[in-house]
């Protein structure tokens, strides 16, 4: 949980696993988080191995990052706590907006 358990960090890791994403592109997707959370997150994600950061020769300077292969087997945990998350009962979700 301390290396997927931050918040955004799991939104992150999803939007990636289609293939790289520009920073800006991965801002717009992931929603709700600032700017320099997501720098944050990504810059943790990096120096845990789960992303790669690519910085590309375009004018303006561009970066794009990609999941790694350690990254991409945290999906699976993922993608089963969002199964989890959508079978709780309705009233659960509203009581955790409070």
């Amino acid at each position: 949980m301390r290396i997927i358990g931050g918040k955004w960090t799991g939104s992150i890791l999803w939007h990636l696993q289609d293939g790289p994403v520009r920073f800006n592109d991965l801002a717009r997707m992931v929603g709700g988080a600032s700017k320099k959370m997501i720098t944050e997150r990504l810059r943790q994600l990096e120096t845990q191995g789960l992303v790669r950061r690519e910085v590309m020769a375009t004018a303006p300077v561009s970066v794009q990052y990609e999941i790694t292969e350690i990254g991409r087997s945290a999906l699976g945990f993922l993608d089963e706590l969002r199964k989890w998350s959508e079978e709780l009962p309705q009233d659960i979700h509203a009581a955790s907006r409070l």
